[in-house]
């Protein structure tokens, strides 16, 4: 199976499991605290609905060469992820409450749509660039970031309802793949850091991975694991690993419940924790 049909095939599983899931949800769960703050169930569901159709809109215009903000988005140069995060939380409950009993309907619309769209594209069509606040985006990339949006926020939603709730093990590639975005989101720029503090993650079950994600004065990047020595290191497995850096699981928790195994500098490991301003 071509990696872009594999992605594809994992998308709509994702979207259909998420679909099943709300379709059977009794009426006052939907004003159920989400695991993203200030969102309730609705809120999230919103938000995914809106997502789906603003990404038929730039995936359209980029497969036609139009890269430029759609009306009512900011030029990539203006991007302040502060701004951007407030902006995308305060959109969410507004779409909820326009929406309001057309919102499944619109979340299963804007699915199809978007569905229909990626399913006609050509295998170069996968790298077109397309428009994103925070910088151009190939198709493939944007298919990434979709799938694990739906991952995420669809785990933010059972998980809240229901305690042993999982990610689906087909979204840990895409996952994994969009980390360096989430970890460029999680930590800010903190001049009070001397040096660079590398933290190595080694990754197992089921994808056996090693990255280093360095805290430096600037923010925080994720770079492959190479000869640089680490000065603390985190073994866990993929799923603790990805709800830790999308910030739904608190590092410290995890600790404390051995899911995540420390080696090195125990004061830099809480640092780690502390220096999280959020997925």
């Amino acid at each position: 199976m071509e990696p872009s049909a594999g992605r594809l095939k994992a998308l709509q599983s994702e979207v259909e499991r998420l679909t099943h899931y709300l379709t059977a949800l009794p009426p006052d769960a939907w004003n159920h605290p989400s695991a993203c703050a200030r969102w309730q169930v609705a809120d999230v569901v919103a938000h995914l609905a809106a997502q789906a159709l603003y990404n038929v809109d730039r995936l359209s215009r980029g497969l036609h060469g139009d890269t430029t903000p759609p009306e009512g988005w900011l030029p990539v140069s203006t991007h302040d992820e502060e701004a951007f995060a407030e902006g995308m939380a305060q959109r969410a409950i507004a779409e909820r409450i326009r929406l309001g009993d057309q919102l499944l309907t619109t979340f299963i619309v804007g699915n199809d749509a978007l569905h229909q769209l990626l399913t006609g594209l050509a295998p170069q069509d996968w790298e077109a660039l397309c428009y994103h606040p925070a910088g151009l985006v190939t198709v493939r990339t944007m298919v990434d970031m979709r799938l694990t949006e739906l991952a995420m926020h669809g785990w933010d939603i059972r998980s809240q309802l229901d305690p042993i709730a999982h990610l689906a093990p087909e979204s840990f590639s895409a996952l994994l793949g969009t980390i360096p975005r989430a970890v460029r989101r999680a930590f800010r720029p903190d001049p009070s850091r001397a040096h660079p503090i590398r933290y190595r993650f080694c990754v197992t079950a089921p994808i056996t991975t090693t990255t280093d994600i360095v805290l430096s004065r600037e923010g925080a990047r994720v770079e492959p694991a190479g000869e640089a020595i680490a000065d603390v290191l985190f073994r866990c497995a993929t799923e603790t690993y990805v709800l830790i850096v999308f910030g739904r699981c608190p590092l410290e928790g995890a600790m404390a419940a051995g899911k995540v195994v420390v080696e090195g500098d125990q004061a830099l490991a809480s640092v780690f924790g502390q220096s999280f301003k959020g997925g």
